[in-house]
């Protein structure tokens, strides 16, 4: 199969020309005589981009994690979502161990959206204090828990997040990453110096930076300033520009050492992302408001996860802040497959890595979505994606 652009965004740069396909991979990219060539998909001007990477998502159209007899149904349901938003390959998140075996059931089967690249697991070992320092209590870590959270992920789970503050998380952290299973810092409270420690003691990630950790004062620079003087762990960041202001953004990518390989795009996505503004009861959240913007506040106006994707945020990025599309797509793609081992064929369009890759038009919208070669989301037919049982379940007004 042959696909082609004006404009594909490769691991060297833009170009016009096309991509030859061939069993789930690039095969090459054509750039001599675009016009003249045959292709069996013409996109013309639109933009094509590496597949996007969502590496923290709690879900998505009225989907999400859940335990019940329809739940691997319902993951499925939850990556062709995703795909809609250009992502070909996801981390689903959980905050507990009781969706995982959903997770893993989904994996096996023929699904028609992004990929699922392993399991996400932010806590149960959290410490929200927040911003108003209110401290409302913290599990204590059982490494018999532990185990079992390793054992039940049956070797998908990749991402572990937790407090790096709490009694005995150094050994959870070892036992974590003595099978393969990444640790994030989160939720947390941690100073400076706790944070720091972290990172010695095996933390590789810092989960949505900037939000529910402590910040930077100058006599205290807390968890974020570890963050980003780190050189060496990866940020998750979430760039909707109102979980971290846009200025905000800046200084962190003007203040971390080679940034622009080490932040990572996430959506932290809610189930309720995508669906139309107004108030909804979610579960043990209560009620939240999706506003008309998109962004998911409680009652009090507190943010409440987030309801815009990866997509959204690169837009912010490229065209309110006016950075390169190439860097900001490196931060969507490439940065999360080289932190979690998948750089060898995911995360970039180059010869050999696997065919996944997004069609988007000038306002960042996505048209098409390409999976190993495969086409996972047509615009122009993938139209009712939204669960609706969800959404008179939680609606409210």
């Amino acid at each position: 199969m042959i696909i082609k652009s004006q404009r594909i965004l490769t691991d060297r740069g833009m170009i016009s020309g096309a991509l030859e396909i061939e069993n789930d991979v690039i095969k090459n990219i054509r750039q001599i005589n675009a016009d003249q060539m045959k292709a069996d998909l013409d996109v013309k001007n639109c933009i094509i981009i590496p597949g996007i990477i969502d590496t923290h998502n709690h879900g998505m159209m009225g989907y999400g994690p859940s335990a019940d007899a329809h739940a691997a149904e319902n993951v499925c349901h939850w990556m062709k979502a995703l795909s809609s938003e250009g992502v070909t390959g996801a981390f689903p998140t959980c905050m507990d161990a009781d969706a995982y075996d959903a997770v893993v059931e989904a994996q096996c089967m023929n699904m028609d959206g992004a990929q699922i690249m392993g399991i996400h697991s932010e806590g149960p070992y959290l410490n929200r204090v927040g911003e108003k320092g209110i401290d409302t209590g913290h599990p204590d870590i059982s490494m018999e828990h532990v185990q079992q959270m390793i054992d039940e992920g049956q070797g998908q789970l990749k991402l572990v997040a937790i407090a790096p503050e709490l009694p005995g998380v150094d050994a959870a952290i070892q036992k974590f990453t003595e099978n393969g299973i990444q640790c994030a810092m989160a939720h947390t409270n941690a100073s400076y110096e706790q944070a720091m420690h972290s990172f010695e003691a095996g933390i590789t990630v810092t989960t949505h930076t900037a939000n529910v950790m402590t910040g930077i004062h100058h006599r205290d620079m807390g968890a974020l300033g570890a963050a980003l003087l780190n050189d060496d762990v990866y940020n998750e960041i979430i760039c909707d520009g109102l979980h971290v202001r846009n200025e905000m953004i800046e200084i962190m990518l003007r203040t971390k050492n080679d940034a622009f390989h080490k932040f990572m795009m996430i959506s932290d996505n809610i189930p309720m992302a995508g669906m139309a503004p107004g108030k909804y009861n979610f579960e043990n959240f209560g009620v939240l408001n999706i506003t008309k913007e998109g962004f998911c506040l409680t009652d009090t106006g507190r943010l409440c996860g987030s309801a815009k994707s990866v997509l959204y945020g690169m837009k912010n990025l490229v065209v309110n802040m006016g950075m390169e599309i190439m860097d900001v797509s490196r931060m969507a793609s490439l940065n999360p497959a080289q932190c979690y081992g998948f750089a060898d064929h995911k995360g970039s369009i180059r010869i050999g890595k696997d065919a996944d890759f997004a069609v988007l038009d000038d306002n960042f919208d996505c048209l098409m979505t390409f999976r190993q070669g495969r086409c996972v989301y047509d615009h122009n037919a993938d139209k009712e994606l939204i669960n609706p049982e969800s959404y008179k379940k939680w609606r409210i007004s």
